[in-house]
């Protein structure tokens, strides 16, 4: 179990400028496929552009920042809103994003189709929450300030911070300062 810190990860820019990236984690095997079979990561949108097509891949994306995104694809257009439930689509989809005014950050899961899958939860909390991990993995991307108590350890998250590294039957416990914004991102091998 380890908590990621927002301030220190590493920003990279978008090839077309448009935005930078912070990966989260990313799980690789080059014995089952070159690319990665999953990985999570936030993105700071700046301006209108299509997303990158990533074939035979399932994304979801949550907004943790900023007014929003739009999303427009030739059979749909959706306004992701800080507060709005995250918002699964194929990585091979063709679509356009842009900002609804100035700046968002968002939060994206992509896993290999027949490889993995994954599930995404937007959770408002405001008591303790006792968690027990299901899944062969969990992470847990937070936008406000909660306290985690684990085994005999206790962290502090701050908004944007990330605790990965969570394995099945793991439990702790979820301690909001306040109502508090959490994002439960559950990763599994797909059936063979």
């Amino acid at each position: 179990m380890e908590l990621l810190r927002f301030d220190n990860l590493v920003a990279v820019p978008w090839r077309n400028g448009g935005g930078l990236t912070r990966e989260l984690a990313v799980h690789l095997d080059g014995e089952i496929h070159p690319e990665f079979l999953w990985r999570v990561s936030m993105a700071t949108v700046g301006g209108p552009g299509p997303f990158s097509r990533f074939e035979g891949i399932d994304r979801t994306i949550a907004v943790l920042e900023g007014e929003g995104i739009v999303l427009a694809s030739r059979d749909s257009k959706i306004a992701l809103r800080r507060g709005s439930d995250p918002h699964s689509f194929a990585g091979e989809t063709p679509i356009d994003g842009s900002v609804i005014s100035g700046e968002t950050t968002d939060l994206n899961v992509m896993t290999r189709r027949g490889y993995f899958t994954h599930i995404m939860k937007r959770i408002v909390i405001g008591e303790p929450l006792a968690i027990e991990v299901q899944c062969d993995e969990m992470m847990i991307v937070f936008n406000g300030e909660v306290d985690i108590e684990a085994l005999e350890s206790r962290l502090s998250a701050r908004p944007l911070d990330t605790l990965t590294g969570l394995k099945r039957g793991t439990r702790l416990r979820l301690l909001p300062s306040a109502w508090e914004e959490v994002f439960l991102i559950e990763l599994s091998r797909a059936p063979a």
